[in-house]
């Protein structure tokens, strides 16, 4: 009895011996344990299986308790386990869909929650180029040209050449795509900087507008000048060259801006300070409409009419934010000669929430500023990195860039012979970047990387027109008074341009995360909770089971086999000693 039943039970039963009793006892079971050996493997194996029935017993996951049940056959566990281990295929399936939808695009651009009013942002910066780019006082374009590509280029003096040369690269690409002028005008090149020539021969702010009002005052002494691809154009309410550019990468020779006005309490990314008033700059309106808008009359003369270097007569106008650089070619509304231009104004804004800080730019899709800085700008918008990028390709192709795009000391300016290759970089660039968008073929020449701004503002305009008979309304309105109009009537044409906000509030768009912790977590919980009823407990039951249960165990064997060791040595020495 004692040899099979009980002899596991040795280290208990041992207390209730006689003394008599427990000598016998002892050799008997010191000759069991030597008879009937356990191996090591099999008291581990049983010792798992012991612990998955008790896991199994009291898991709170659903299904384990039929596999580990013994009232169940083994088809109904087989059963069971196939069912539970489908689960456990569909519940992985769905969460890492889940994520690869978080990873991919973590970024949910949603409408904000509240309207924005239009105080709250800068009316837009706009620049006026017009399509005369020259005075007929100082030159007559197409006679120059014709002595130099038809008749004798060396009865030219250099002034004259100097003039020609700086006036077709303000022209239509015509001059530079026909064959009979392909060389040209590699003959000469400027003596001197073209702006300079330019700028003595373009048209002045008293030549553009003719009349200006902004809240009922005067606004003509707002704009100022600005050295773009369309020559030189007036701005209103752009950034000033010191807060637009890093000054030290640029060179010195003329300045791009000549604006003074400095915004010292507004930023693209936080918009206005609460030190701001409504005198701050940038300028913005106090509502919506007509009346709160801008009204600017435009005017060319007659006589500086150019159909030769532009086949278009009239103005070009762009509206852009403060903080970005004027690109009139690449979008813009055309103002014809006596017609009435009302544009409504529509802002698309769109703002980063602060917890997507922390993700990677290429994964939200967006830079801050902090995180992009250009070589020529201070601040980063996808215009102004556009603008950078084709700077950076064309003195590449070409080795020099045209004089409207920034540059450094060491970076000449093109000739007017390069503008071909200019112009040439100019579709090679968009080609290349639509190569990689849609063939996914990368080019080591560009590296670009313009991604949209994280905050931004554009404005979205709505053109309506009509005819301006602006002859019939001065007669009647100063002929009266006895007001000379004679002058403006027979020698001027103008056009007049409103713009203003279309409303007086407006919905701003936000990026935000799509699945922050909180919700990623609350997603997992719920596909876990549907598929397998796993709750967080279950997660704890099962790091129970796996770590501090088994270690349990193992202390209590230990334990267990030091006082059957301690006994058995006692037995010996009693039997032997």
């Amino acid at each position: 009895m004692y040899q099979s039943d009980h002899i596991r039970e040795f280290p208990l039963l041992y207390r209730n011996f006689t003394p008599a009793q427990k000598p016998a006892v002892i050799p008997v079971i010191l000759q069991s344990k030597e008879v009937q050996p356990v191996s090591k493997w099999s008291k581990i194996r049983s010792g798992l299986q012991d612990l998955f029935m008790e896991f199994c017993r009291h898991s709170t996951i659903h299904g384990i308790s039929h596999i580990g049940s013994r009232q169940r056959s083994l088809f109904e566990k087989f059963w069971w386990a196939f069912v539970f281990l489908l689960s456990m295929y569909g519940c992985a399936k769905l969460i890492d869909d889940m994520y690869r939808k978080w990873d991919e695009n973590p970024v949910l651009v949603a409408f904000d929650e509240k309207a924005t009013p239009v105080w709250n942002i800068p009316f837009p910066a706009i620049t006026i180029c017009p399509e005369t780019k020259i005075q007929k006082n100082h030159v007559n374009f197409t006679d120059l040209f014709m002595r130099y590509a038809h008749g004798d280029r060396q009865g030219l003096d250099r002034t004259e050449l100097n003039i020609l040369l700086a006036s077709l690269q303000l022209c239509n690409e015509w001059f530079f795509v026909r064959p009979e002028y392909d060389r040209i005008y590699e003959y000469f090149n400027l003596s001197e900087s073209i702006v300079k020539t330019l700028q003595r021969i373009s048209l002045r702010l008293d030549d553009i507008i003719y009349h200006c009002r902004l809240h009922n005052v005067p606004c003509k002494p707002l704009f100022s000048e600005t050295i773009t691809e369309e020559g030189i154009c007036m701005t209103f309410n752009g950034l000033s060259s010191e807060e637009m550019f890093h000054k030290d990468h640029l060179h010195s020779d003329y300045e791009y801006l000549s604006e003074t006005k400095v915004s010292e309490n507004w930023t693209l990314e936080r918009g206005y300070s609460s030190a701001a008033n409504l005198s701050s700059y940038p300028y913005r309106v106090l509502g919506s409409g007509y009346q709160a808008g801008i009204k600017v009359h435009l005017m060319t003369t007659k006589n500086d009419l150019e159909y030769h270097c532009r086949e278009s007569q009239g103005f070009k106008v762009l509206l852009h934010a403060p903080s970005d650089y004027p690109q009139v070619a690449s979008k813009f509304i055309r103002v014809t000669l006596n017609r009435d231009i009302a544009v409504a104004v529509k802002p698309q804004i769109i703002s980063t929430e602060a917890a997507l800080y922390d993700y990677e730019p290429v994964r939200r899709q967006c830079y801050f500023n902090r995180e992009r800085q250009l070589k020529f700008f201070r601040v980063y918008s996808q215009p102004n990195c556009q603008l950078e990028c084709l700077t950076n390709f064309t003195l590449l192709l070409c080795g020099c860039v045209p004089y409207w795009m920034p540059r450094s000391s060491q970076t000449r300016f093109c000739e007017t012979y390069e503008i071909r290759c200019a112009l040439g970089a100019q579709q090679k660039l968009m080609l290349l970047n639509a190569r990689n968008q849609i063939q996914h073929q990368s080019d080591k020449r560009i590296k670009c990387d313009c991604l949209p701004a994280c905050n931004s503002i554009q404005y979205d305009a709505e053109i309506t027109q009509t005819m301006f008979n602006f002859k019939e309304t001065i007669k009647l309105r100063l002929g009266p008074i006895n007001i000379t109009y004679q002058d403006i009537v027979d020698n001027k044409l103008l056009s007049k341009l409103e713009v203003y906000f279309k409303d007086v509030q407006f919905i701003t768009s936000k990026r935000t995360e799509m699945y922050g912790l909180t919700d990623f977590v609350a997603s997992c919980g719920g596909i876990l909770g549907l598929c397998m009823g796993v709750s967080l407990l279950s997660l704890v039951e099962l790091l129970y089971f796996s770590t501090i249960r088994p270690f349990m165990l193992v202390k209590r064997t230990v334990q267990r086999q030091q006082k059957v060791v301690q006994v058995v040595g006692q037995g010996k020495k009693f039997c032997y000693g």
